[in-house]
């Protein structure tokens, strides 16, 4: 493992790539938080204590990011060369409520969050143009320090404003969808994905396309398998599997909710149409 070592407080060294942190040590002693976002196969550790003297230890890995206090050890697993941000979140940047929205966020806490995945990205893409400066990366870690508060910090619990769903957001969250078919799907997972809270997300849906969210993830599940019935030379159970069905069961009860037939009834309907 390769520890960080020292301290510097130099302008445009709160947003670090994670191998130059790690080699000049610039983020181990500043107080309040970090972002650790690995990217790549990179697979870092994060080990310390609270105020309450517990230890704690955590390993973060793309696509999790983490919120551990400034204080916190850091070390890469095997990696000479790690990819990704080491980032200092500063509180001032939020005004008078910037304190009571960090001492909210949750520390030694990990992350699944599109935003800061993009964020990391687009770093990621300067960097290796070499067109990134110190002001510029203050500048990302003003932005991320103020969407770590209010997404995770005080102000995350809080009512939203209704916002309205957007073509751009719809596509996306459809996407989503169909590439992640086959697999859980919850509706946190895509209010993340449009930068909303499950509940002002969950309503915009609705209003745009008439179904909550989890209505539409099944109905997609069933018009997935559909299609996969059509097809002869798949089996129904690997039918019900691909399309994000837990156990064939389920899939059969909830197919057979929504268009009448059972999967095999409806194999052998189109086997009879075909013929």
């Amino acid at each position: 493992m390769k520890q960080e070592i020292g301290s510097t407080s130099d302008r445009g060294l709160r947003c670090q790539p994670m191998n130059v942190a790690f080699t000049n040590g610039g983020l181990n002693s500043v107080l309040g938080l970090r972002l650790v976002m690995p990217t790549g196969t990179t697979v870092v550790q994060a080990a310390g204590c609270d105020d309450l003297g517990v230890n704690h230890a955590i390993l973060i890995s793309d696509p999790f990011v983490a919120v551990i206090p400034a204080g916190a050890q850091l070390a890469t697993i095997a990696d000479n060369d790690p990819k990704g941000w080491v980032i200092v979140l500063k509180p001032g940047v939020l005004g008078q409520v910037s304190q009571e929205a960090f001492d909210a966020v949750p520390k030694w806490s990990k992350s699944w969050d599109p935003f800061l995945r993009e964020a990391a990205d687009t770093l990621g893409a300067l960097h290796h143009a070499e067109i990134i400066d110190p002001v510029c990366a203050d500048a990302f870690a003003d932005v991320i320090s103020v969407h770590i508060a209010l997404r995770h910090g005080h102000c995350a619990g809080a009512a939203e404003p209704d916002i309205p769903l957007t073509h751009q957001m719809l596509t996306r969250i459809q996407a989503f969808v169909h590439e992640h078919i086959a697999e859980p799907i919850l509706v946190e997972q895509l209010a993340l994905l449009v930068h909303m809270g499950a509940s002002n997300f969950a309503r915009a849906f609705k209003r745009v396309t008439g179904r909550p969210p989890h209505r539409y993830v099944t109905l997609e599940r069933v018009k997935f398998a559909r299609t996969m019935l059509c097809e002869e030379t798949i089996p129904l159970v690997d039918v019900g599997a691909r399309a994000g069905f837990q156990t064939q069961q389920h899939f059969t009860e909830v197919f057979h909710r929504y268009t009448g037939v059972t999967p095999r009834a409806y194999r052998l309907a189109h086997r009879n149409v075909g013929s």
